[in-house]
């Protein structure tokens, strides 16, 4: 039987919520491979699109529904959810969209449900709900969808206006940005490329060898499948320029996986320069070790290697890289699933994984060299308070400049924080 989009986007949803996985397994799924290239950005819009507005989905279902919603069967949830979504923000007929979710509870033998999830839909149509007014962190967290502690955060830290612009870039879709992957290509023939085939395409005005591609599908195009390129976000993208690589012989990536900050810096050293690329989880490294194949990126070296131990290294480094675990909060546009599982409780517990790495990163780093942290995070725990706690701590080392942030101001790219120190 033909695989229905609205049905695997809800199975998925319920298992996502259910088992606390991420939300990069959809496309790793059974069913979700077998759907053609359209349906399957369908399903990925679709999932990314209830998830980034959840709480302003539910803030309706709850204004509907005289049975809590922590009382709902979870399928019948999020049909509800798919269905809301798709009225408000895909344009989808009433009618359809009511008559897809009665069908849906059918699919998913949910069918004694199919009369109150009509119900509550027709119900949202006749109504019209007003959202809540102001700027509060509750109102705001409703109305943009954000878990409300992390609102009030961004209200102490930055007042009304650059919260207001920062939740609003958060719900944003991630600009389509790409690498050109001078291993393979270059940018003016890369460019050549994309025009005889018609794609449409920005070359970026600051990030060298770097393309804003806007066409749908694009995954599915030679360039891309060939690997001549590979998406990567514009911010990311700024930390693997930070460093200075010159007169660099031995340097480290030492929480490489996937890969990308890797392959950037491999582009900036030449022939004989080592590059050691470490990650604490074996699978992921693997996965890296074929993104590398793929790319024919030279001069790496992986090593499966956790550094919350002891480095496994005798030899000291020129340069390392520490793009370090973290809360992901700075990826909500990526990766919208982050904002309902990560809890302010669990900040504490970042810092002191990030301290751990740090100090440990620091430990094989000769006299003379610099150091790189990373993070794709908003908070200050797992940021400057990392910084000014480590550089308290260690005598030998100090800081280089400011500390690099891509925002609360606005930039194309995620919302990444950097900090350079060196080894004196």
């Amino acid at each position: 039987m033909k695989k229905q989009p609205r049905v695997l986007a809800v199975r998925f949803l319920t298992e996502l919520s259910s088992k606390q996985g991420k939300l990069d397994s959809l496309s790793q799924s059974a069913d979700f491979l077998e759907l053609d290239p359209r349906d399957r950005r369908f399903v990925t819009g679709l999932v990314k699109g209830v998830l980034r507005n959840r709480k302003l989905l539910d803030y309706y279902l709850e204004s509907l529904s005289r049975t809590s919603l922590e009382q709902l069967d979870e399928p019948v949830l999020w049909i509800l959810r798919v269905a809301l979504y798709q009225v408000k923000f895909l344009r989808v007929p009433d009618h359809a969209a009511v008559n897809e979710a009665v069908d849906t509870c059918r699919r998913l033998h949910k069918t004694s449900a199919s009369g109150f999830v009509n119900a509550i839909l027709r119900s949202f149509l006749r109504e019209h709900l007003p959202l809540p007014g102001g700027n509060s962190a509750n109102a705001l967290a409703v109305r943009f969808s954000h878990p409300e502690w992390l609102v009030e955060r961004f209200l102490n830290r930055y007042g009304v206006q650059q919260t207001l612009a920062l939740l609003k870039r958060n719900n944003e879709p991630p600009l389509p940005v790409h690498w050109v992957n001078v291993f393979k290509t270059d940018l003016p023939s890369f460019c050549r490329e994309l025009e005889e085939d018609q794609i449409s395409f920005q070359v970026h005005t600051s990030l060298p060898n770097c393309v804003i591609v806007r066409s749908s599908g694009f995954s599915e195009h030679p360039a891309y499948l060939e690997g001549r390129c590979f998406r990567m976000d514009a911010g990311s993208q700024e930390v693997a320029y930070l460093g200075e690589y010159q007169d660099c012989r031995v340097l480290g990536d030492f929480c490489c996986a996937p890969g990308g900050k890797s392959f950037l810096i491999a582009s900036q050293i030449g022939e004989g320069v080592r590059l050691l690329c470490c990650d604490a989880s074996f699978q992921r490294l693997k996965e890296t070790g074929t993104r590398a194949q793929l790319h024919e990126i030279p001069n790496l070296d992986l090593i499966h290697a956790d550094l919350r131990v002891n480095p496994p290294f005798r030899e000291l480094f020129d340069f390392i890289l520490l793009d370090v675990p973290c809360s992901g909060l700075g990826t909500l546009r990526s990766n919208p699933d982050i904002r309902w599982r990560v809890r302010e409780s669990d900040l504490n517990r970042f810092h002191s994984l990030q301290l751990s790495v740090l100090r440990n990163g620091f430990s094989v780093l000769r006299r003379g060299g610099e150091l790189t942290y990373s993070t794709c995070s908003t908070e200050p725990e797992e940021n400057e308070s990392v910084i000014e706690e480590f550089l308290t701590q260690e005598e030998r080392a100090a800081a280089i400049g400011d500390f690099h942030r891509t925002f609360p101001d606005p930039h194309l790219g995620d919302c990444f924080f950097a900090a350079r120190i060196r080894h004196v």
